[in-house]
């Protein structure tokens, strides 16, 4: 983008003109419904004081190019596609009052000069939103499309059904929505009930309840023609509705109605997931194709979803058919009768010129390279990798930061958070087809609710989908945010946006200078900060934070936001160490994780400490033992150790049950002088950081050797050995 001085000005005696040999013929009826909110009126085609100009052009080599130019005389905008003069268009009304949005006219508008030449990153560009677990209206559905195409986003995948609801209508199976769409209250509703006397924005809408004698009843569907007219409707927005139909779990909701479709005939609860459709029984994929059938005649994208996480196999492992099956097909696990079932209803489903998208769980026995795999478990780190090395194209949609349900999505995290790990090989990069974020439904009931869970997160998730990488930039992205949120307002979108003054450290390991430099972040716009190095809370006479800082040898950072002078909550504690053993040789007797390398063999004194979370690629993990040697190059005088360890017990994540610390002369024979026992119980649920540290005693030694046992048999996670 490059900015002029002077001004465009908008009036009804400007003149419109068309030249696209009727190619942008709905793009053009949707410009003038622009004007008619923001002027009170179509732009006329006879002659006027000055000129909007809508081009087709050669078509470029991606369909949503576009060139927008306005000068004192004239708006151009060109494009090649339709799609290209639509994000034009879009553009443009970025640059009208917010106050059009809810129909105040204005008699003249100024646009300002500029000229932008633009093209998103990605292709996929989607947002999600389950409507099995609660349901949403079409009015809803509707207005979320309104505000994906507000902000460039091109696809909606809308998970239509699960164990909790079937929301679309098959005609060759009514039951599936006069039964499957309907429930009595469940769990997921007593929680919301019980959040709504806090927050009404928790209670169940009473338009998706209805009384059948006495008891409600919660639900909900979609007739095939209604979901027509919602994707023609989407289309006139260039939002692509990607329907998902999971299989073969997440299934109850039909296989309460079918229990036939289930192995062992029972719609239930396994150890963690529910009943699965059975991979071998015939019966199945009569229904899965049948459903299919319908499904495709309603909506036209190319894309078809068809899930495949979270299969619970317990009944397939329990069954003698399936068991049967799988001698006779030479199948030594459970997960490869997943691959079998995932890639013979994929063949369907190409058979008829859909592609297919499942999530990443479904690579457990292997899958084709033609299915498109949605990376969603960012536990498991190394996913993306695996898929683009078995030719998959990969859409990012890792749960932390993109799962937008929950409360701990961070705006800072959603924008700037790593994506891919550091060994991502380059030269498959192009395999990564976008990004997406997703709203599951569990304990969001309410439209109101389900705004504030999205909004603004959306709009971090639409540039850094969109914008290169070189032009992403966070410290203008909170400044220009602001400027968003007036036309949120006028649009009616019950946003949450309370941007907290929690600080975001980042460091920088200077090896020449011996030194580390450190970073602070915000998601307040120009925060004031103080600091302090040496451990004492900071006050308005400490150090005023200008931009990155270094320290030397050991500190320990407090820093806070400032507001109006006076500190806020919560205050940042680092522990920065420029050690003895940065840049050392580590040699490990047992590897790490290859899901968290970290920096691989250099991360323990690389003087780079881990953050708030495990996968932000500076903690090394590892499932088992940590067992290392650092060799300090020459006999060193010892005084102290520290090494800090992460326990998050939800998924896996343990102390050791100790930590010893032996030391060496020559290698070979080594002195116990430090031993530490873990405290933290494994039964503690919320994150515990543990810093396992003692002296040394200023004993002499080249060699320092670190245990660490891993007894939970879960994954062991640590940031750095500090060595002084």
């Amino acid at each position: 983008m490059e900015t002029g001085n002077g001004n465009f000005n908008l009036n009804s005696s400007t003149q419109l003109i068309v030249e696209d040999q009727g190619a942008f013929s709905e793009e053009v009826a949707f410009f003038q419904s622009m004007m008619t909110q923001a002027i009170g009126q179509n732009l006329s085609e006879a002659d006027g004081k000055n000129v909007i100009e809508i081009r087709k052009i050669e078509a470029s080599e991606n369909p949503e190019s576009y060139h927008l130019k306005i000068t004192p005389d004239k708006v151009t905008l060109e494009a090649g596609d339709a799609e290209g003069v639509f994000y034009g268009l879009i553009t443009l009304r970025q640059l009208l009052p917010s106050s059009m949005e809810s129909g105040e006219v204005s008699d003249e508008i100024n646009l300002p000069e500029l000229e932008i030449k633009d093209q998103p990153q990605y292709e996929w560009r989607a947002m999600h939103l389950d409507v099995s677990r609660h349901f949403f209206s079409m009015d809803y559905l509707r207005r979320y499309v309104d505000l994906l195409s507000l902000y460039k986003l091109n696809k909606l995948h809308l998970h239509l059904t699960d164990d909790q609801g079937w929301r679309i209508e098959i005609k060759k199976y009514p039951e599936l929505t006069e039964q499957g769409a309907w429930r009595t209250f469940n769990s997921q509703d007593s929680i919301c009930i019980d959040k709504s006397k806090e927050d009404p924005r928790f209670a169940l809408e009473p338009k998706h309840i209805e009384m059948r004698d006495g008891t409600p009843y919660y639900g909900g569907f979609y007739t095939q023609d209604e979901l027509r007219e919602f994707v023609s409707y989407a289309q006139t927005k260039h939002v692509e509705i990607i329907p998902e139909i999971d299989m073969p779990g997440h299934m109850m909701a039909a296989i309460a109605i079918y229990p036939e479709l289930a192995c062992n005939g029972e719609a239930a609860w396994g150890d963690l997931f529910s009943t699965p459709l059975c991979p071998v029984n015939e019966e199945v994929y009569t229904f899965v194709e049948n459903v299919l059938t319908e499904v495709m005649d309603i909506f036209p994208s190319k894309y078809i979803h068809i899930g495949a996480d979270e299969v619970e196999k317990k009944t397939w492992e329990e069954s003698v058919a399936a068991n049967k099956f799988m001698k006779e097909n030479g199948m030594q696990s459970a997960d490869e009768l997943q691959s079998y079932f995932v890639n013979r209803v994929s063949a369907f489903l190409q058979k008829n010129g859909k592609e297919v998208v499942v999530w990443d769980d479904a690579m457990a026995g292997g899958i084709d390279s033609n299915l498109k795999v949605m990376y969603w478990r960012n536990w498991v780190a190394g996913v993306p990798d695996k898929a683009v090395q078995n030719g998959n194209e990969v859409i990012l949609a890792p749960g932390d930061p993109f799962y937008f349900s929950t409360p701990n999505s961070k705006l800072f995290d959603i924008y700037n958070k790593p994506l891919l790990g550091s060994k991502f090989p380059e030269e498959l990069r192009h395999k990564i087809k976008g990004l997406q974020a997703c709203l599951w439904t569990e304990t969001i009931p309410s439209e109101a609710l389900a705004d504030a869970m999205l909004f603004p997160n959306v709009l971090a998730l639409a540039e850094r989908a969109w914008s290169s990488e070189s032009s992403q930039d966070w410290n203008s992205f909170k400044t220009r945010l602001k400027n968003q949120l007036p036309r949120l307002d006028q649009l009616g979108v019950k946003y949450e946006y309370n941007p907290t003054t929690k600080l975001i450290p980042f460091m920088n390991v200077d090896t020449d200078g011996q030194r580390i430099g450190i970073t602070l972040e915000s998601e307040i716009s120009q925060p004031t900060i103080y600091y302090t190095t040496d451990g004492t809370q900071p006050t308005s006479e400490s150090y005023l934070y200008k931009g990155e800082f270094f320290v030397t040898g050991s500190a320990t950072i407090v820093a806070a936001v400032f507001l109006e002078g006076k500190i806020t909550d919560p205050i940042l504690t680092k522990q920065v160490d420029y050690h003895l053993a940065i840049g050392k040789p580590v040699e490990y007797r047992k590897s790490w994780n290859k899901s968290y390398p970290a920096g691989d063999a250099g991360s323990m004194t690389d003087g780079y400490r881990g953050g708030e979370s495990y996968n932000d690629g500076r903690w090394q993990g590892f499932t088992s033992d940590f067992d290392v040697t650092v060799d300090m190059e020459k006999e060193t005088t010892l005084n102290s150790f520290s090494a800090t360890f992460m326990q998050v017990a939800g998924p896996g994540v343990f102390m050791p049950g100790f930590l010893e610390v032996s030391i060496s002369t020559d290698g070979e024979t080594f002195e116990t002088v430090l031993r530490i026992d873990n405290d933290v119980a494994a039964t503690e649920k919320e994150k515990v950081l543990k810093d396992f540290k003692g002296s040394l005693e200023g004993k002499q030694a080249r060699y320092v050797k670190v245990f660490a046992p891993n007894v939970q048999k879960g994954f062991l996670f640590v940031d750095e050995l500090v060595i002084n």
